[in-house]
C-alpha cells in the first residue's frame, strides 16, 4: 500500500524505449524532449505533454515501477491523427535538470518548466494553436500554467485530481491499518495547515519527509475544480473507472466547474490509460508494466477531435 502511495505523490529511468518514429529529440531550453510531428501537411496543433508526479518521463515511464509508456503511445496516436507533440522530462529525471536539493523545489518550480517548455514549442508552432495535455499531476500543472499563459487555446485534462490534494491524499491514507493510519492522516493535517513536521514515522518518510514539505504545502495549496472554473477556455476532462489513484469523485469536481469543460469517462480504463477488464488491483498494477498494453479505446480519438475542434 505504501508503495501505491509513494507512486500517487512522490509518483506518480529514462525510458530504454526509442522515440515514436518521426520523432525529433530537442532541448526546449534545456529540457530534454521529443517532438512528435504527423507524416505530411501541416499539424492541426501544437500539444504540450506533461507527465505526472515524481521521477517521471516524457514517456509515462518512472523507476518506481511504471513501463507502460503510456504518454509516449498518446503522442504516436495524435501524430498520427495529425496533431504535433512535445513531451519533456521534467527536473529531477536522469538526464534532465537535477535537483541537488528537493527541500528548495515547489510546484511552482514544475509550472515554471512547463512555461519554460512551451515557449520553445510556440517557436516552433510559427502561429498554429496551442494546447497543453496534462496527465495526473501533470493536469494540475497544466491548469497553473492555463491560468499565466492565454496562448493555450485548450487543456486537456487526464486522470487529474479535481479536489484538493490533502483530500485525495486522505483517501489515499485512510485506507492504511491503525496506527499508521492515524499518524499519517494527523502529519497530513499538520502540513496541509502550513505547518512542519520534523518527526514523521519512517513508514511514512516516503510521502511526507521534511524535505518533501515544501513542495506539499504549495501542492495542497491549490484548488484544481475552481481553477478550471476561472479559466473560462474550452478544457476535455477524462477520467476512469478502473483508476487506483484518482476517482471518480476528483472527475466529478473537473466535470462541474462550468460551461467550457467537456468531461469523458471511459468505465474500463486504469491510471497508465489502458483497458483493465475487472477490478482486481494485481492485474490493475500488471498493466503498469507493459508498453505492449494499447491504450483504452477511443481516448486518443477523443483527445485528437477536441483538438481539432479548436484548430478549426
Amino acid at each position: 500500500m505504501l508503495r501505491r502511495l509513494g507512486l500517487a505523490l512522490s509518483l506518480g529511468l529514462m525510458s530504454l524505449l526509442p522515440a515514436a518514429a518521426g520523432g525529433r529529440e530537442v532541448s526546449a531550453n534545456g529540457l530534454p524532449a521529443t517532438l512528435l510531428m504527423p507524416d505530411g501537411g501541416a499539424p492541426a496543433a501544437f500539444a504540450l505533454i506533461v507527465a505526472g508526479s515524481g521521477p517521471t518521463d516524457r514517456n509515462g515511464d518512472s523507476r518506481l515501477g511504471v513501463s507502460a509508456r503510456y504518454l509516449g503511445k498518446l503522442a504516436a496516436a495524435l501524430a498520427e491523427a495529425g496533431i504535433a507533440s512535445l513531451s519533456y522530462d521534467k527536473r529531477g529525471v536522469p538526464g534532465s535538470i537535477p535537483v541537488p536539493d528537493e527541500s528548495v523545489l515547489t510546484f511552482g518550480s514544475f509550472v515554471d518548466d512547463a512555461g519554460r517548455a512551451l515557449d520553445w514549442l510556440r517557436g516552433e508552432a510559427g502561429g498554429r494553436p496551442l494546447a497543453a495535455i496534462g496527465h495526473s499531476e501533470g493536469g494540475l500543472v497544466v491548469l497553473e500554467l492555463a491560468a499565466l499563459r492565454p496562448e493555450l487555446a485548450r487543456i486537456v485534462l487526464l486522470a487529474t485530481p479535481g479536489r484538493p490534494a490533502a483530500e485525495t491524499l486522505g483517501d489515499q491514507l485512510g485506507r492504511l491499518d491503525e496506527p499508521l493510519r492515524g499518524q499519517a492522516l494527523a502529519v497530513l493535517a499538520r502540513i496541509a495547515a502550513g505547518g512542519e513536521v520534523a518527526d514523521v514515522p519512517p513508514a511514512l518518510a516516503g510521502v511526507f519527509r521534511p524535505s518533501v514539505q515544501p513542495f506539499l504545502r504549495g501542492l495542497f495549496a491549490l484548488d484544481p475544480a475552481g481553477r478550471l472554473a476561472r479559466l473560462g477556455r474550452p478544457a476535455l476532462v477524462i477520467g476512469g473507472g478502473r483508476d487506483l489513484q484518482v476517482g471518480r469523485a476528483d472527475f466529478d469536481a473537473l466535470a462541474a466547474a462550468g460551461p467550457d469543460v467537456r468531461p469523458l469517462w471511459i468505465e474500463a480504463m486504469n491510471h497508465v490509460l489502458t483497458t483493465v477488464a475487472d477490478a482486481d488491483p494485481r492485474a490493475n498494477l500488471a498493466t503498469y508494466a507493459d508498453p505492449a498494453i494499447p491504450l483504452a479505446p477511443g481516448l486518443a480519438d477523443a483527445v485528437a477531435a477536441f483538438l481539432k475542434e479548436g484548430a478549426r
